[in-house]
């Protein structure tokens, strides 16, 4: 069983670069219900640390970070062009084999895709959460699809996400 990811202050004072991940970097994947499916995965480089999120959890702050994510359907496989895709999203650490070390629920994609069209001083924020991932480990974005999202396959160029990712 994974350990959590959880926010961690010392990550989120750290001056990183921080990358946002949008829709277009996500693969364009078919779900299925009931198992998660990696829609997003970066490996950690040699010389670079890499974690979730970016910032603390003071809304204030000039390094707040609001996520969204309205991930919808190419209309390829079930469903038709456009659909919002229905589950839940996870952050994941991963081995080199995508076996699981860390993983966080970071919301249900119905709720994440309604912060879309919100103020992004009323979306959830993406926080620093640790432990980072040291070299030869991999980030992962998950869906765990609903039962109404089976079978869709993501459109990455209509799809409006704003997750981030974090490095030193």
């Amino acid at each position: 069983m994974p350990d959590t990811l959880a926010y961690n202050e010392d990550l989120a004072e750290l001056d990183g670069d921080v990358r946002p991940i949008r829709g277009s970097d996500l693969d364009q994947d078919t779900l299925k219900s009931g198992s998660e499916v990696t829609v997003y995965r970066e490996k950690v480089p040699q010389d670079k640390d890499l974690w979730f999120g970016a910032g603390g959890k003071d809304r204030e702050s000039a390094d707040s970070s609001p996520m969204h994510a309205d991930i919808v359907a190419t209309g390829n496989g079930s469903g038709t062009a456009g659909d919002t895709i229905g589950g839940t999203l996870y952050a994941a650490i991963t081995d080199s084999e995508g076996r699981a070390m860390f993983t966080r629920k970071l919301g249900d994609l119905e709720l994440l895709s309604e912060y879309a069209s919100e103020s992004p001083t009323e979306r959830p924020l993406m926080y620093s959460l640790a432990p980072y991932a040291t070299a030869g480990r991999y980030i992962e974005f998950r869906i765990d699809a609903d039962s109404a999202s089976d079978g869709k396959e993501i459109d990455p160029a209509n799809s409006d996400v704003m997750l981030y990712r974090s490095s030193l």
